[in-house]
């Protein structure tokens, strides 16, 4: 079936007259006349009672009206719908990011979004580095934001921001020497997780051989462990900060300089972002770069 001569029918039939539905479309009289003969004989049904210069739907006219003023209804609902997605009026963003990200980094951005964008629906799905990027090979996240590289060539990997690292250890603890550090019970995250990574890169870097180690789901498990005189830890500065300052915990020196760590934005290179993810993006700051 034309949809086209269908729009005309219905607008003829709305109008109860050919000169009208002229009118409203935008054509001319003979051209809704010939429209609508086209459309009855497409369908081998006559669709009009015609007296004259008036008509009325028959019973076959009538139902495809009925029909027919439905799914244009329905085409109006739809275009509406998707303007309101485009516009960012409604719609959903879900947000795949790990631990540290998703427990410190994200609400400033996220309360940004949300005041900006009202009518969109926000989910954060929180998981390790590793996780992550599988939720966004799966495309069930929109954005991925995680604490450690990914060396996935299916993943491309853009440099986010960067966050310092510290040592830490039990407050009562004494001063720890660099010779005691391989003697000491490390704590750290699992297998999997990027603070973990970058953990066990910065005791391979100081030639650190850590000969017991506790594994631990979070890093404010970590801190908790360390406090309690577990052992030693290296975490993201911004989750240890109240427990540095309630003297829980205490930082040591691993090496000179400070311990920073990237932070890193993925994306499927291949995939379109939706406008919710584009504009999601945007906030994150012009600071997020291809890594190299």
């Amino acid at each position: 079936m034309n949809l086209h001569l269908l729009r005309i029918f219905v607008c003829a039939v709305e109008e109860n007259s050919f000169t009208k539905a002229a009118d409203q479309l935008g054509i001319s009289q003979p051209a809704v006349s010939k429209a609508v003969r086209e459309l009855e004989s497409q369908l081998d049904t006559l669709l009009l009672e015609r007296q004259g210069k008036y008509f009325k739907p028959n019973e076959a006219g009538q139902v495809l009206y009925d029909y027919g003023k439905s799914l244009f209804a329905m085409e109006r609902e739809a275009s509406e719908v998707l303007r309101a997605f485009k516009n960012l009026e409604r719609g959903r963003l879900i947000v795949g990011a790990s631990t540290t990200v998703a427990s410190y980094w994200l609400a400033p951005y996220l309360k940004k979004f949300s005041d900006k964008h009202p009518g969109v629906d926000i989910q954060v799905v929180g998981a390790n580095t590793e996780s992550v990027a599988q939720l966004l090979l799966d495309c069930k996240v929109d954005v991925a934001l995680v604490e450690g590289e990914v060396n996935d060539e299916r993943i491309e990997t853009r440099l986010w921001r960067t966050e310092e690292m510290v040592a830490i250890a039990p407050s009562f603890e004494s001063s720890i020497r660099k010779r005691e550090l391989e003697q000491q019970v490390w704590i750290l995250r699992e297998q999997g997780s990027g603070s973990r990574n970058v953990a066990e890169q910065l005791l391979l870097n100081m030639g650190i051989q850590a000969q017991r180690t506790l594994e631990m789901n979070s890093n404010e498990a970590i801190i908790q462990a360390v406090a309690a005189g577990c052992g030693v830890g290296i975490v993201p500065k911004i989750t240890a900060r109240d427990q540095l300052a309630l003297r829980r915990v205490k930082r040591f020196a691993l090496g000179s300089g400070k311990m920073e760590r990237p932070l890193f934005r993925l994306r499927l290179p291949h995939r379109p972002l939706s406008n919710a993810a584009l504009a999601f993006e945007a906030l994150l700051g012009a600071n997020v770069k291809q890594a190299s």
